[in-house]
Parts: structure tokens; sequence; C-alpha cells
């Protein structure tokens, strides 16, 4: 799977933005209109997408995924330029890098890669939204390497109001989108905003995407370098080299050896495959540096990177054990498929809630998402004596009313030993040795939950096979799988 959807997916990327390549060599995206292009994009279509995907964004509960990312990101550029810096020094006129402007600049473009428009939709479509919300959070720190480590390279030192550039509006709304998560007022925002930003946050990728087509059309056309006429090959097989092989196996070592979450592991391992910047040849031209080496750079890391970009996603997952949270690609819905399995006698431990299906199909009236939320804030996992797997997490539906049409108890909580003293805080269930049906529900959390609840329901509708006896029926949520679901029913 991995490399062919992999490369499906770089494909696309890499061809929209050969369609604003397109546009641009056909005037129909002038540059004239590229700065309130870019305006638009930064200062509205970019905010309202991270917004969407930040606020409520579920991985955010685990504070490790809030503070780790921007330090990643900084020490990512920082480390990169040194590198880089330390190479083209070391290597100096056997490889043209003769002068200052030139080591700074090769520096510069090496240590800033392709953080934004390219891994946003690799992300989104290989890991989903809970690994995109911790590319937000990476791109901070980013940017703040930028805006540091880049200037001063490129200008000598640092340059006053640097610190501007890092409060644009994309940081300013992260922060204030993990403010809303941590008051948990994701409940209150308003459906009216959630459909405005969900609209234009549709917008933002394909609109950038296009851009910087555009813009990568014109570094390689209509770059206007002067001066040097030394072959390009001495940089373009440096720029390769490092950014597109001693770079990715050194940043994917670093994410397999240090304690990190998992989908800043599914970051690291798409961040590390990517070419370098555009941005770096503007940031270069506007502080004097050399343009011609930041624009050999650029070119060879991206022309090659349409090659290494897929193998080096493919190697990052296998090396980091990410196989299991990769994204469904076909189809794109819940699958289930249903197998009568024996299931031994289990006593779960945590905590429960009274609801129904109807209430649950309101948010102003559902219970579950509650629950969860009272089970993190609570920190119920530390209650739990001597969990029987601490990887997995369950949630047992038993006490049914009637049927799936009446009311019910949902414990969530963890397997705990048949001896095991439960605190008097804790509500406790036990799950009889019996039948069960096992579903499979795979896709994005949570929505891949009720997808597959509705398809276990319609199994029931249309087959006379089995029937529920709807004792207690449980939900299973491995750590190792963190797109999957695993749903047992107990049948007759």
């Amino acid at each position: 799977m991995q490399v062919i959807t992999i490369v499906s997916i770089t494909a696309a990327v890499f061809t929209v933005m050969g369609i604003g390549a397109a546009a641009r060599s056909l005037n129909w995206l002038s540059r004239e209109a590229d700065a309130g292009i870019l305006k638009l994009s930064i200062r509205v279509l970019m905010p309202c997408f991270i917004f969407e995907k930040v606020v409520g964004n579920p991985v955010f509960n685990k504070a490790s995924n809030v503070y780790m990312p921007p330090v990643w990101g900084f020490l990512a550029v920082a480390v990169g330029c040194l590198i880089a810096y330390s190479y083209a020094r070391g290597s100096g006129t056997r490889l043209g890098f003769n002068t200052s402007d030139k080591i700074h600049s090769f520096a510069i473009c090496i240590g800033i890669f392709n953080y934004g428009f390219i891994p946003i939709p690799l992300i989104s479509e290989i890991f989903g939204e809970r690994a995109l919300g911790v590319l937000f959070l990476h791109n901070v720190g980013v940017e703040l390497g930028i805006w540091t480590i880049g200037v001063s390279l490129a200008s000598g030192g640092l340059t006053k109001g640097w610190w501007k550039n890092v409060l644009n509006p994309p940081s300013i709304t992260i922060v204030i989108s993990l403010i809303i998560n941590g008051m948990a007022w994701d409940k209150l925002v308003p459906e009216f905003i959630s459909q405005i930003t969900g609209i234009l946050a549709d917008a933002a990728i394909p609109v950038m995407m296009l851009l910087i087509g555009a813009t990568f059309y014109d570094q390689i056309f209509h770059a206007k370098v002067e001066g040097d006429r030394s072959s390009p090959w001495p940089v373009y097989i440096s720029a390769v080299m490092l950014r597109l092989l001693a770079l990715p196996i050194l940043f994917l070592l670093a994410a397999l050896c240090l304690p990190i979450s998992v989908e800043l592991k599914q970051v690291v391992a798409i961040q590390a495959a990517m070419p370098a910047a555009v941005f770096p040849v503007v940031l270069t031209k506007h502080y004097g540096g050399d343009a011609r080496t930041a624009l050999r750079v650029v070119i060879a890391t991206t022309v090659v990177g349409f090659v290494t970009i897929p193998l080096w996603i493919s190697t990052g997952i296998s090396w980091l054990g990410l196989e299991n949270t990769v994204l469904e690609q076909t189809p794109k819905e819940a699958t289930v498929g249903p197998k009568l399995e024996p299931v031994e006698a289990m006593r779960i431990a945590g905590i429960s809630v009274r609801t129904s299906n109807r209430k649950e199909m309101a948010p102003e009236t559902g219970q579950i998402p509650l629950l969860y939320q009272k089970y993190e804030a609570d920190q119920i996992d530390q209650l739990i004596p001597s969990p029987v797997n601490t990887k997995q997490r369950i949630a047992v539906y038993a006490d049914y009313e009637s049927d799936q049409s009446g009311k019910f108890t949902i414990l969530l909580g963890r397997q705990v030993p048949a001896d095991a003293e439960i605190p008097d805080q804790l509500d406790k269930v036990r799950i009889h040795r019996g039948n069960y049906l096992h579903f499979t529900g795979e896709g994005e959390m949570p929505a891949v939950v009720p997808q597959t609840w509705e398809k276990i329901w319609n199994y029931f509708a249309e087959s006379t096979s089995h029937t529920r006896t709807y004792e207690a029926d449980f939900e299973i949520y491995d750590e190792a799988s963190p797109n999957r679901v695993d749903i047992f029913i107990a049948v007759e």
C-alpha cells in the first residue's frame, strides 16, 4: 500500500502545483495578483483552516503534543542550517562555496524545508486530522527558526522587529484555538461560525498550492541572477545529498530514539522527506544573499524530491512503526467485516453515563463526548488499579433498557484483573464469556465510530444469521492503531 498510495498523493500535490505553473505561463494567474492572493491566504484562508483542524482536536489533550512539536520544528531548522553551514564552509572553493554569501544562502535553503503546503495535504490524506493539528504547532517552531536563525545567517544578525513575523495570523490562530480547547469552549462555537470557517478552509490548500506552482515557475524561468556563471552541479549534488539523504536519516533516527508522541512521529515521517522550501529564495534576495545558490538548492531538491518524497515517507512509516496508523484510502468510509469470535469473561473499571442513541444523535444532548472529555480531564487512567493492557481502552455498552432504540449505560475504562479492588469513585461492569460478532472500522476518528455502528445496525436489520442478546457489547481502542475501532456485539 505504502509506496503506491503515497506516490499517488504526492503526484496529486505536484500536479496541482504544475497547474499553477501552467496558469502562470499562460498568464491566467498574473504576477500582479500574487500579493493579494498571498495576503488573502495567510490572513483569512489559512487561519480558517487551522481553526477548523485545531479547535476540538483531541490530540491536544496530551500535554506533550502542545509543547514538543514547536520545539522539534525549531531544532529541525537549527540542526539543518548548522550541518549545511559546516558542510559548505568545510568544502570551500572545491565545491564553489567561495564567498560567505554562498555559504549562508546554502545553509538557509538546506535548513528550511517545505513545512506547509506540500506536507499539509500529505499528512491530511495519510494520517488524518490528529497529525495535522500537531503539524500546525510544529510549524510555529519552524517559523521561529526562520526568523531567528535564517535571518541571522542572511543578514549577519537579528533584524529589528523580527518577532512580528512569528506573530502572524496563522500562529495567532493556533494560540487562540489552543486556548479554546484548554477552556473547553469548543462546544460553544456557534454552528454558523463553523460553517463559515469550513467553507473558507476548503479553499486554503488548493489556492496556496497553485500560487506555489506559479512562484516556482517564475524562479525557474524568470529569475534574475547576475554575476557568477559557475557550474550548478556541485550545488545540485550537495543539496540533494544533505536535504534528501543525510537529514532524513538523521531526523528519522532521532524520532525513533526520542520519547515523542505517535502524532509527532507521523509529522516527522512526512517532514523528513520534504525538499527545500521556496521561501528562502525570497529571504536570501531580501537580505542580500546569493540568489543563484538559493535557486539551485530549491530546484535540485524539488525535482529530485518528486522521486524521493514517497520513498522517504514509506521508509519513515516503516522505521517508526506507523503502518497501523495510516488511513485507509479505499474505500474512504468505515469498513465492517463481521466475524464470529469467542470472548472470555472480562471485568472493566472506569466511569459511566446513562444515555440513548436518540440523545447521541444531537450534539446538544449527547453524553458520550462529555464522558470521554471527563475521562481525560479527571485522569481516570491513573485511578484504574493494575490494568491488564495499558495500551487498550474499552467502552462497554450494557444494561440495555430494550434494544438499540432504548436507554443503555456506557462505561469507559480498562480491563482489570477479576480480583482487583475497584476504588469507590469508579464504576465497573462484567463482560460475560460467549460468542461475539467482531466488526472493524478504520478511518478518521472519532467519525468512524458512529459510521461503524450504523453499518452494524444495517447488518442486523438485513441479516437473520445472528440475533443480538443486548447483554453487553464493547469497543476496543488500541494505541497501536489510533485510526481503528474494534466493536464486539454479543449474539446468541
